[in-house]
């Protein structure tokens, strides 16, 4: 359901990120990294929130077996190829949350969540845009 698909989610682009931070040498990924932790820190609270408004009890976010081994993948890189692995991921991870907040914000059951979903599409939208920029190297030393 939503809520467990929205926090697995943020959890992956959170965890991720940290990642990125430690390996990392790029300013532009290290900025990109920091804003999804912020930004999907607020996006997993705001979802938490409104579950328990419409009367669920939602468990802890986790990983699925997906996002486990790209999490293990990202651990594992070489610093070579880390960048260019990490906004790999993170593009059609975020493709995959925003047709998830597309699709609860028009035909969701729960009207809390319903606006949560609604929030967070333009926040997901530009974080495709920034990663799109620094895939494209932009702000990536050529990557």
């Amino acid at each position: 359901p939503y809520v467990m698909a929205a926090g697995m989610s943020d959890l992956y682009e959170i965890n991720s990120s940290q990642i990125a931070l430690q390996k990392s040498k790029t300013r532009a990924i290290r900025s990109f990294a920091t804003m999804l932790i912020k930004h999907h820190t607020m996006t997993t609270a705001a979802t938490m929130k409104a579950a328990k408004k419409a009367g669920l009890t939602p468990p802890a976010p986790a990983l699925d077996a997906g996002a486990t081994a790209s999490i293990t993948e990202l651990q594992s890189a070489s610093a070579a190829d880390f960048d260019r692995l990490y906004i790999g991921q993170q593009i059609p991870a975020h493709q995959a949350a925003l047709d998830l907040h597309q699709s609860y914000s028009t035909g969701g059951d729960q009207a809390p969540l319903r606006m949560t979903a609604k929030t967070a599409v333009p926040i997901v939208k530009q974080h495709i845009a920034a990663a799109l920029k620094l895939q494209a190297g932009k702000g990536m030393g050529g990557m």
